[in-house]
């Protein structure tokens, strides 16, 4: 499979949903930190987890 890398994010709540969904920070080869997923799965429960996000603001 291959990996997902997408652009690195200093909010917290986008690392605590990194971290839940299994992906990792990494580096580019130019040195730029990204969130990195090695299946598209982990990406994917990345995305659901942001209806927690939704919830917690009162937003449905």
């Amino acid at each position: 499979m291959e990996t997902v890398d997408i652009s690195y994010s200093n909010d917290r709540f986008d690392q605590w949903r990194l971290g839940k969904a299994g992906g990792s920070i990494s580096f580019t080869k130019d040195g730029l930190p990204v969130f990195r997923f090695e299946n598209k799965d982990q990406y994917e429960r990345y995305l659901k987890l942001n209806a927690c996000r939704k919830r917690e603001e009162g937003v449905e």
